[in-house]
């Protein structure tokens, strides 16, 4: 007998990683994955990885609040990149949101969680969501606060954001209807009461393979007593990674270390991060050392910005593209997308998506 509970108990222990990776979708052993935001064509992605020397293996897509489209999810395909989604509620830097942290509490914006839900179940492939990012910045319409430092109002309580993030995550990760519901009753929030496309939720809501990204400001803006990272969190029974964004102009590593010691034991992402206004390599440099030596660390994404001449682009910073291309020339950086269809990839025929060969800037990079 004893023997027996021994050898459950070293199974346990063997399996239980295993299990927490199944949620989180990270690299392989030590690996690290590098990525870019979608600048709105897969052009620009092409043009990153061409000026990096490489294929970059994961794009985030920026997303606003009830304004699905497919374009993507097109772009995943077609650049053979692990899809990010970073979900706001505008689409403009400091611009109304289309619905408040309450409403979504509510259940007002469940529409639009269910398309989400839905399209990426079709999609199939694990897909990360930067949920409401930067919550603790003026900026976003879901933050507590003005800039002022005022408060926003009773629909903008950070107790209001934490319900909202956990709605949102429920919903999105599916399952049974009534268990959905009972998650939701738990929380003291109303139950799934629309479908997608009829006042009737369906019994089983797809189960899609997602993963949920709290990426806030390391400290407040502004800076004040209830705006900190703390006050919105959701608790990490809904949160899969935890991150932060760092720029070159703003290079806030005592900030970063104290953020990163403040949350253990989920991967962390650095959400967004760039030169910023400043060519200098030696930020990305100690940037990557940063990485390397921070086990938790798992994955990192370059914000290039939209549109031509826009200050985050890398063709601004000479000196600094050169220092990144040299870095991910590093063993632990991955080179291909563990769905990409080339060797090194698990993703499918060489005929390309739909049997669509890859485009010839794919095929150079993957090489």
């Amino acid at each position: 007998m004893l023997r027996r509970t021994a050898l459950l108990a070293a199974l346990l222990v063997v399996t239980v990683p295993a299990v927490a990776d199944a949620g989180t979708y990270p690299p392989r052993g030590k690996d690290l994955y590098a990525g870019v935001s979608d600048g709105g064509s897969k052009q620009d992605y092409f043009d990153f990885a061409g000026a990096v020397g490489q294929h970059v293996p994961v794009m985030q897509a920026f997303e606003t609040w009830n304004a699905w489209n497919q374009e993507a999810i097109k772009r995943w395909k077609r650049t053979e990149t692990r899809g990010m989604l970073s979900i706001s509620t505008t689409g403009c830097y400091e611009c109304e949101g289309v619905i408040s942290p309450r409403a979504i509490r509510r259940g007002e914006g469940d529409r639009y969680l269910l398309t989400v839900n839905r399209r990426l179940a079709q999609w199939g492939r694990p897909t990360y969501i930067r949920l409401l990012p930067e919550m603790n910045g003026h900026w976003n319409p879901y933050s507590a606060f003005d800039a002022d430092g005022s408060r926003r109002g009773r629909s903008h309580k950070t107790a209001q954001f934490r319900k909202a993030w956990k709605r949102a995550v429920i919903v999105i990760r599916g399952g049974p209807r009534r268990e959905i519901n009972h998650k939701l009753k738990s929380n003291r929030m109303p139950p799934l009461t629309t479908g997608r496309n009829s006042a009737h939720p369906p019994k089983h809501i797809p189960e899609p393979k997602v993963a949920f990204l709290w990426v806030p400001q390391t400290s407040g803006s502004p800076d004040r007593r209830g705006n900190g990272p703390r006050a919105y969190w959701p608790g990490a029974r809904y949160v899969d990674w935890v991150g932060a964004d760092i720029y070159g102009k703003f290079p806030n590593f005592g900030g970063l270390n104290r953020f990163y010691k403040d949350y253990k034991r989920l991967p962390f992402v650095l959400g967004e991060w760039g030169p910023w206004d400043v060519d200098r390599p030696a930020f990305t440099r100690h940037l990557f050392r940063w990485i390397r030596s921070h086990g938790r660390a798992r994955m990192a994404i370059y914000y290039q910005g939209f549109g031509p001449g826009n200050p985050f682009e890398l063709g601004h910073y000479p000196r600094s593209r050169k220092a990144l291309r040299k870095e991910l020339k590093g063993k632990r950086w991955v080179k291909r997308a563990p769905d990409s269809r080339r060797p090194g990839g698990g993703g499918h025929s060489r005929g390309g998506p739909d049997g669509i060969p890859p485009p010839a800037e794919v095929r150079r990079l993957l090489r």
